[in-house]
């Protein structure tokens, strides 16, 4: 049921909450969980969230795992800001070598803002490419540890990539 509702959810606004570790489980995990009696997860899909701020969560690690693009369809804004112990935006789960380049394409979103993350490794695993095609607001800061870039292209998408 609370999945159900949660489909309507158009902004998803996270501050001070020290204990969460990741956002979003994986879909294993939602599945490992549930089998150890806890019926409460489900995979979830969130086709009307349009914003998601996630602001001081001291223990945060990982926003998404990998792969969850396709139920964010009309994201339009994430902000990430002092989420000190935060790694990784998009993990991906089974670390597995990426022969050929993947691409994440991130239709709707025109605003990424990544500020104050000591610990951001990446925003997209190694081996993947992200094009945001819509995006006209871009601010890093204070990202030391950051492997990954951005770029625009002779089109004006702006792109990323993770070093490998």
């Amino acid at each position: 049921m609370m999945a159900r509702s949660l489909s309507h959810l158009e902004y998803l606004f996270i501050e001070g909450c020290e204990e969460i570790e990741r956002l979003i489980l994986a879909k294993d995990q939602v599945s490992s969980s549930s089998s150890n009696g806890d019926t409460s997860l489900q995979p979830m899909s969130f086709p009307n969230l349009t914003q998601i701020y996630v602001i001081n969560c001291k223990k945060l690690n990982s926003l998404f795992p990998f792969g969850f693009v396709h139920v964010l369809p009309k994201l339009e804004s994430l902000i990430v800001k002092r989420n000190y112990k935060l790694e990784q935006v998009f993990k991906l789960e089974d670390e597995v070598e990426v022969v050929a380049e993947e691409e994440m394409k991130f239709d709707k979103l025109k605003r990424l803002s990544l500020e104050e993350l000591v610990g951001l490794i990446h925003f997209c695993p190694k081996g993947y490419h992200s094009v945001f095609p819509s995006m006209i607001e871009l601010k890093v800061k204070d990202c030391p540890k950051l492997t990954t870039g951005f770029f625009i292209d002779s089109q004006e998408f702006v792109h990323c990539k993770t070093k490998v």
